[in-house]
């Protein structure tokens, strides 16, 4: 008989990783929530990028584009992989849920927190071609691949 393992990675632990790999960013525990916000440092080419990241042990990891504003930055035209797109509020799209991707027994800091990285250079990407060069799957497909502006 096959034992059930739970590798399930506590949210101390999460943060701990957080802090240790993003200096930069600062979070806290509370009521089972996790809550980081960071300043990820892409390069000059890429800039700046300010997010919020909400988890807890029973959903998937929520990341938020704080600053800049992606809806001014992009004229209100939606980018590619995005769960929420309004003036207030842009949640991005990660990873697939049903994909096995991501799991509770994997550190945000080792995967959601570089993959929102990657989402930001493809962005840039994006902005400057309005082509999205980063691949993958939208649980809600929408066409708007070729969407964007040129600098």
């Amino acid at each position: 008989m096959k034992k059930y393992v739970d590798d399930t990675i506590s949210l101390d632990k999460q943060l701990y990783r957080l802090k240790k790999k993003f200096p930069q960013g600062k979070g806290y525990i509370r009521k089972g929530k996790l809550v980081w916000h960071c300043n990820l440092l892409l390069g000059e080419e890429y800039g700046q990028y300010k997010i919020k990241l909400l988890y807890d042990l029973h959903s998937s990891p929520k990341v938020f584009a704080i600053e800049p504003n992606l809806y001014e930055l992009t004229g209100g035209i939606e980018p590619p992989h995005i769960y929420i797109f309004n003036e207030d509020v842009t949640k991005l799209c990660l990873f697939y849920p049903s994909s096995n991707e991501w799991s509770s027994g994997k550190y945000l800091s080792e995967t959601v927190v570089p993959w929102a990285c990657l989402w930001f250079i493809y962005f840039n990407g994006w902005m400057a071609t309005g082509k999205w060069y980063g691949g993958g799957k939208h649980p809600n497909p929408k066409d708007n691949n070729v969407r964007g502006r040129v600098f």
